[in-house]
C-alpha cells in the first residue's frame, strides 16, 4: 500500500499509461525502420499538464513490472507527478502503441497494443486512493471511458473510486473519449448514461456528441446530458479549432480556439485541454478564464510530436495569457 505523504490537497487522474513509439518521420508503418519512444495514456497526459501548470497531482494506475513500466514511472517523476499510486504486475505488460503519419495530409493514425495489458487484465488497486480521498487530500478526481472500456476489472475499480470520491465530496471530472477500437457507439452512450450522474463536469468532443447523443447543439447536448441525470456544475464541448463551450443551467458561453500556425501532432490536445480548465479551477479561476487556460494548452499540444511534450510549463502559460490581455481573477 502507497504511503500517506500528508501533501497539499491534489489532483487525481487514473487511467491507463503506454509507451508510444514515435516514428522518425513520416510513411507507413511497414515502411518505417526509426523510432523513439515516450509516454502516454489520456489521463498520464492529464497529470503531467497539471504538474507543469503547478498543480499538485498523483497519478493512478497499473504497469508491467518491465523495462517499459519503468520508463514510464521515471517519466512521472520527472515531470513532478506523485506515482507513489502506481502498481506494478509481476504477470501482464506494460500497454504499447504506435503513431504513423502518412497521406497528403500526414494525418495521424494509432495502433495500440494493449489487449493483455496489466490494466486491462488485473485493473489497478484503488483502496490507497480511497484512504488518500477518506483523509480530504484529494480535491478532485479525473478519468475518462477509456479505463471503463479497456477491461472488467478496469471497469470495476473505476466506479469503486468514483465512488469513494462521491462520498468524500471530491470534484469529479470525466471526458467520455470515444474509441471505437475498444467497444461499439451503444456501449459508449450506456457508460455516458453510467457516469453522467456523478460528474461535476463532464467533457465531450462536438464529433462524440454527435455519434452518442445524435446532436453537436449546445442546448441540446445539454438537455441530453440533463435527461441522463447530470447535476453537475458544467458540460464541456470541445469544438476543436472552433474552441470550446461551457453548457449550463445559465445557457452557453463559447470560447474561442488559439490560433496555431502550424501543426504537428494532435494526439494529447484533449487531455492537455483538460489540464488547463483542471488547473484553473484549482487555482480559483472562473469557469471562462478557466476555458481559456484550457484552450491554450490544448493548442500548445498540437506544436509538437508526442503526447504532451508541447504542454506549456506555468510561466509559459501565464506569458501568453498576459500577451493576450490576460485573465479575470
Amino acid at each position: 500500500m502507497a504511503e500517506h505523504r500528508g501533501h497539499a490537497r491534489r489532483v487525481l487522474t487514473f487511467g491507463e499509461p503506454l509507451v508510444v513509439c514515435v516514428p522518425d518521420g513520416p510513411g507507413k508503418l511497414h515502411q518505417v525502420r526509426r523510432f523513439h519512444t515516450s509516454c502516454a495514456g489520456a489521463e498520464l497526459n492529464t497529470a503531467v499538464g497539471l504538474a507543469r501548470l503547478d498543480v499538485p497531482v498523483a497519478y493512478l494506475a497499473k504497469v508491467g513490472d518491465d523495462p517499459f513500466g519503468e520508463q514510464i514511472r521515471r517519466a512521472l517523476r520527472e515531470e513532478g507527478v506523485d506515482d507513489g499510486l502506481l502498481a506494478a504486475s509481476h504477470r501482464c505488460p506494460t500497454g504499447i502503441y504506435f503513431k504513423q503519419w502518412s497521406g497528403l495530409d500526414a494525418r495521424t493514425e494509432v495502433f495500440y497494443y494493449r489487449r493483455q495489458s496489466a490494466m486491462a487484465e488485473e485493473g489497478f488497486p484503488t483502496e490507497p486512493a480511497e484512504a488518500w480521498l477518506a483523509s480530504g487530500e484529494i480535491a478532485w478526481v479525473h478519468g475518462t471511458g477509456i479505463t471503463w472500456m479497456i477491461g472488467e476489472a478496469a471497469r470495476r475499480a473505476s466506479d469503486a473510486l468514483v465512488e469513494a470520491a462521491t462520498r468524500a465530496g471530491a470534484t469529479c471530472s470525466f471526458d467520455i473519449n470515444v474509441r471505437l477500437k475498444l467497444a461499439p457507439a451503444d456501449a459508449w452512450r450506456a457508460l455516458l448514461e453510467h457516469n453522467a450522474p456523478r460528474a461535476t463536469w463532464l467533457f465531450i468532443g462536438d464529433s462524440e456528441a454527435e455519434l452518442l447523443l445524435g446532436t453537436a447543439r449546445g442546448q441540446e447536448v445539454w438537455a441530453a446530458i440533463r435527461d441522463m441525470g447530470f447535476v453537475g456544475e458544467g458540460v464541456i464541448v470541445k469544438r476543436g479549432a472552433e474552441g470550446a463551450e461551457w453548457l449550463s443551467d445559465g445557457g452557453v458561453l463559447h470560447v474561442p480556439a488559439w490560433p496555431v500556425s502550424n501543426v504537428v501532432d494532435t494526439v494529447g490536445a484533449g487531455d492537455g485541454f483538460n489540464a488547463g480548465f483542471i488547473a484553473g479551477r484549482m487555482k480559483g479561476w472562473s469557469v471562462a478564464d478557466a476555458l481559456k487556460l484550457a484552450a491554450l494548452v490544448g493548442a500548445c499540444a498540437v506544436t509538437a510530436e508526442g503526447d504532451y511534450e508541447g504542454y506549456p510549463t506555468w510561466r509559459e502559460a501565464m506569458s501568453y495569457l498576459e500577451g493576450q490581455g490576460g485573465v479575470e481573477r
